[in-house]
This record gives structure tokens, C-alpha cells and sequence, in this order.
């Protein structure tokens, strides 16, 4: 799941670049916090820096990253450094540093580019290894070294660079709010997932009624059980509640929505067309959304845990 900054789109991007230096002289000129961030030769353990670093601020993202730089505006984007590594072998790694709006837009692009089978590692206030590429997450940053080979060299080169990036971040940071109120007993921690806007939340919703939820910021939770858990956030009970009214008539009105049950008059389940139960709650200022195989009993278990804590 999410952007993963392969070989040819980055080649592409840098052959790009390279075409006009006047203008990539100019950013990366304007971004000393940036620049800040790259080490030396021997903070990054003999890996040496390889031609200039390359910047892009605001709708210039989208000359780097063909078809993916939108969810990085919905998520914050400020700018992004790209610097080039080779070692002696003359193998390569290549350093993304993007600068998002608040730690909560970098926490949740992290979340939105980090893999469900990843390995979890010590770096940044989170970090995460799969594959060929690293990506880790600090203060206002989210950092993804990729290397060319999967050879135990290359490993050590991606761990040891995004230690000594991390080390040169100096700023606070913290999981949005609102990853807290996902109830924690069976949450699968590395699932989590935490988006800022439509698209964020399509791109994790694989349900009925996508184009009738719309919400200030949300999170999604999967479960050793086998239900996933959404949390919706909106900027008061009333917003809450009409949001409630236009997925509850988007749901109704759906042919393919089976068994509609009233729960209450904030409260319904249906059946949808893959044949999961989905039951959705208007609770006071969120929206929640569980799907599970069958039933129920999951959603109201769940439900019930945070209408405890609110």
C-alpha cells in the first residue's frame, strides 16, 4: 500500500532535474532546513553523496512524482529534498526528505506509504524496513531511502543513512490525537492508518458508499479478530450528525446494500456487496465505521469501548 519511490520514476525524475539546474539551484537555496538534514561521509558510514541535491517545493512535486503527488498535498506537503548516495562498490541509495505541514501530516503519510507486512525498526519516532526501502517519520518529516539490490551491504547502508538523518532532525513529534481513541486490545499497531481527506480515506475504505463520507481528518484500525475500525473526525455533533443523515440515505438507497438494520436512530449495519457487515454510529463530534465478516458483535464491542472513553 502507498507511494514507493522506485528506481525508474526516480531516474526519470533526475534526469528531469538535471535538465535545469537553474531553476533546482534556486530551491534547494531556499531550503537550509532541508539542507540541515543531509549528513557527512562519516555520519553515513562511507556512503558519499553523489552529484547535487535536487529540491522540489509545492506544485513542483508533481514533475518528481508522476501521478502520485496529490495525496501528498492532501496530507501537507511542503518540500522535498533528493539527494543521490554511492559507495566504494559504487552501489547506490537514493534519500527522500519531505517536509510536511505539522507532525501530524508526516505521521500520516508515513502511515499511508508504509507496508502491512514491513519490519519494524529503531528509527525516528517510527521507522519501517520492506524490501529494497526504508521509511521513517520525525517532527514536521518523513524520510524514504531506497536502495537498488537486496544484498546485506545495501541493508546496512539504508539503516545506517537513516540514522544518521533522524539523528539530525531535531524535533518534537507525536501520533495525532486521534490514533488514541482506537481501542487498543487486538489493534494491529502496524496497520494503523491515519489520513487527512477523500482521498486518504478511499484509498483505505474498500466499501459502500465512499463518495458520502466526508470528514476533517480519520483513522483506521485493523484487528486480530478480522475487523477493520474507522474513526471519523468532524468539527462538531451537528457536522457529526449531518454527515450521518447522507451516508445513511447513500446506504439505503444502494442496490447493492442488503439486510439494512436499524440499530437506533444514530446506529444501522448492512450487509454490502462483498457480504461483510458494515455498522456505522453517529457518536457525539466522529462517525464509526467497523466492517467484519459476520454479525456484529465485533462493531459493538468496539463502539461501546469508545463511547466509554468519550
Amino acid at each position: 500500500m502507498g507511494i514507493r519511490t522506485r528506481t525508474p520514476i526516480f531516474l526519470f525524475a533526475f534526469f528531469l532535474i538535471s535538465q535545469s539546474s537553474s531553476l533546482t539551484g534556486q530551491q534547494t537555496s531556499g531550503m537550509p532546513g532541508l539542507m540541515s538534514c543531509l549528513p557527512s561521509e562519516k555520519e553515513a558510514g562511507g556512503w558519499k553523496s553523489e552529484g547535487s541535491p535536487q529540491g522540489f517545493k509545492g506544485e513542483d512535486l508533481f514533475l518528481y512524482i508522476d501521478g502520485g503527488a496529490e495525496i501528498y498535498r492532501e496530507y501537507g506537503f511542503v518540500q522535498v529534498l533528493v539527494q543521490e548516495y554511492k559507495n566504494r562498490e559504487g552501489e547506490s541509495l537514493s534519500l527522500e526528505i519531505f517536509q510536511m505541514t505539522s507532525p501530524e501530516s508526516a505521521y500520516g503519510m508515513f502511515t499511508y506509504k508504509r507496508s502491512a507486512r514491513g519490519e519494524r525498526i529503531e528509527v525516528g519516532t517510527e521507522g519501517q524496513f520492506d524490501d529494497y526501502y526504508l521509511n521513517f517519520w520525525k517532527g514536521h518529516f518523513v524520510v524514504t531511502i531506497t536502495g537498488y539490490d537486496k544484498n546485506p551491504k545495501i541493508r546496512q547502508g539504508l539503516l545506517g543513512l537513516a540514522l544518521a538523518v533522524s539523528n539530525r532532525i531535531q524535533d518534537y513529534s507525536a501520533p495525532p490525537s486521534l490514533v488514541a481513541e482506537l481501542p487498543q486490545p487486538g489493534l494491529i499497531k502496524s496497520n494503523i492508518r491515519y489520513f487527512r481527506g477523500y482521498l486518504g480515506f478511499t484509498n483505505n475504505y474498500p466499501s459502500l458508499g465512499r463518495e458520502s463520507f466526508r470528514s476533517q481528518e480519520g483513522v483506521r484500525g485493523d484487528y486480530s479478530s478480522g475487523a477493520t475500525l474507522f474513526i471519523l473526525k468532524y468539527a462538531g455533533e451537528d457536522e457529526s450528525r449531518k454527515n450521518f443523515s447522507d451516508v445513511k440515505k447513500a446506504f439505503t438507497s444502494s442496490p447493492k446494500s442488503r439486510e439494512f438494520k436499524s440499530m437506533g436512530p444514530l446506529y444501522f449495519r448492512v450487509l454490502d456487496d462483498r457480504g461483510k457487515s458494515v455498522s456505522i454510529r453517529s457518536l457525539k463530534s466522529s462517525i464509526l465505521i467497523c466492517i467484519e465478516g459476520t454479525g456484529g458483535d465485533e462493531a459493538s464491542r468496539l463502539f461501546e469501548k469508545i463511547n466509554a472513553r468519550q
